[in-house]
């Protein structure tokens, strides 16, 4: 019997055309030990990518050495988000004052897809800002 405090086994699984299967040797084990008849709460996730990110954080690197409107990529990547809505209001604690502030786009902030989501907007932002698809123009560079 489980104590309160104790919490049930974590597994993994993996969605396939046959159903759901363990993810390791680990997972399937901790599957075999638990009763038929369970039931599961599943929540999907999603790994953000590495190579996307240094993609973006490239773009903006390139933005801002052509255009030359931002000092710097964080300083455009804060613009972005400002821009796009991901922000959050803080509050003076002292006077009440409401500011807004970026929000993280941290890779243990924002799931995959929302950072997809967040991506195609920027650069469609930055496209329609600056004139030119930073991401067409870094594939025609890799290209050559």
């Amino acid at each position: 019997m489980r104590t309160k405090k104790e919490r049930p086994p974590h597994i993994e699984v993996t969605c396939t055309a046959r159903g759901l299967r363990a993810h390791t040797a680990d997972d399937a084990e901790k599957l075999a030990s638990i009763s038929q008849g369970s039931v599961f709460q599943l929540v999907p996730v999603t790994k953000r990518s590495d190579r996307q990110l240094r993609t973006y954080w490239k773009a903006l690197g390139l933005v801002v050495k052509v255009t030359q409107k931002w000092t710097t990529a964080e300083n455009l990547h804060r613009d972005i988000k400002m821009t796009l809505g991901y922000r959050e209001q803080v509050v003076n604690m002292r006077t009440g004052e409401i500011t807004l502030v970026p929000d993280s786009i941290a890779l243990d902030k924002m799931q995959h897809e929302e950072f997809c989501n967040f991506m195609n907007q920027a650069m469609a932002l930055i496209a329609d800002t600056v004139g030119f698809d930073p991401l067409a123009f870094l594939a025609e560079e890799r290209a050559a």
